[in-house]
């Protein structure tokens, strides 16, 4: 069965990021402003509205969309909550306004047989007023459609010219037969500190810069100060994670490793654990929080580079760690190094640090 012609083309829409395959993004409480071209064949009417929800949910919210020129209609709307939205255009043959488009016109032009016409206007406001949902509206349209059949040219044109009758119209409008652009592109609201901020990057177990032995997270906030001083707003850590043994570059990253030598935080996995843990040398995860809120009290946040790298201790694991899944891979770089052979490549599944803020770059 051919599919039906569709009321309405609608095309050409923007905010796409390349096509609709990315979200577009805004921050919480900024405009969203879509643009299409709306048209269809002939001299009908159309109208058109910007609907947009919360995805997942069921109900659409919507405002009417304005003509531009040229078949250009736009349509704002505003996103007050951080989550992912999905937005559209809905467009449709505006029967009504149409019909009192042509009746004005002629009566303009002094044609002063228009009975057929007023029958026409009459019928499809007693349509609207079975599409009422509220009992007053619907009695309301019933009541002018009434006035429209037993009224002269002259009231019916006052009437259909109305402010109200056009409000009613328009709320109660005939979209059985409305185009939808499909599929729905999506907008991902986010807070106002995933736009700009200023970052700091330091290594916690370089804090206090002392030669002799590394920092902990509670040897941090010294440097912290410093850097809310300065006017940074996040704090960015590399990796925390528990450092893997096997291969371990040494300092400068040379790839001899001396003993002593921490290691690269890149290199995650060991006895300790893997993208759920944290290295022993800075502290445990209950020294984390502690410096988490911290930073909160100081009107800041801490920003975690997470990366997939694995040391090759997990690489080779005969027992998979809880928050990791193992996948087969090709030739994979291990510590920077390209190893040939193919390996199984364990892979964290799991970016969940307690508090920890992961803002958008």
């Amino acid at each position: 069965m051919s599919r039906a012609f569709p009321s309405a083309v609608i095309e050409n829409l923007q905010p796409l990021v390349d096509g609709g395959r990315y979200p577009t993004k805004r921050i919480v409480g900024e405009d969203l402003v879509v643009e299409a071209d709306i048209f269809k064949d002939g001299h009908d009417v159309v109208a058109a509205v910007l609907k947009w929800r919360v995805l997942g949910e069921r109900r659409w919210r919507e405002t009417p969309m304005a003509y531009i020129d040229n078949d250009r209609w736009r349509g704002v709307c505003t996103l007050y909550g951080i989550a992912i939205y999905e937005y559209t255009v809905e467009a449709w043959t505006d029967t009504f306004r149409g019909w009192q488009q042509e009746f004005a016109a002629k009566f303009s032009a002094g044609i002063s047989e228009l009975r057929s016409e007023a029958l026409e206007g009459a019928a499809l406001v007693e349509a609207a007023s079975r599409r009422a949902r509220d009992r007053t509206d619907s009695a309301r349209l019933l009541e002018l459609s009434r006035r429209m059949c037993k009224a002269g040219t002259a009231e019916i044109n006052k009437i259909a010219q109305s402010r109200e009758l056009e409000v009613l119209m328009a709320t109660y409008t005939d979209r059985d037969n409305a185009t939808h652009y499909a599929p729905a592109p999506r907008v991902i609201v986010d807070r106002p500190a995933a736009q700009i901020g200023a970052w700091y990057e330091f290594f916690p177990r370089s804090a206090e810069g002392r030669g002799d032995r590394g920092s902990t997270f509670r040897d941090c906030l010294a440097r912290i100060d410093d850097a809310k001083a300065m006017g940074f707003d996040v704090i960015y850590f590399p990796p925390i994670h528990p450092i893997g043994h096997t291969n371990r570059k040494g300092r400068n990253n040379s790839i001899i490793c001396e003993p002593g030598d921490p290691g690269v935080p890149w290199a995650i996995g060991s006895e300790a654990g893997g993208h759920k843990a944290v290295e022993p040398a800075l502290g445990t995860l209950a020294d984390f929080d502690w410096l988490q809120k911290q930073v909160r009290k100081r009107g800041m946040e801490i920003a975690l580079d997470f990366a997939i790298n694995c040391s090759p201790i997990i690489l080779t694991s005969k027992s998979t760690p809880i928050g990791f899944t193992s996948v087969r891979t090709a030739p994979l770089n291990t510590l920077r190094t390209r190893r040939r052979s193919t390996k199984t490549f364990i892979r964290s599944t799991s970016a969940a640090m307690t508090g920890v803020s992961f803002g958008q770059r």
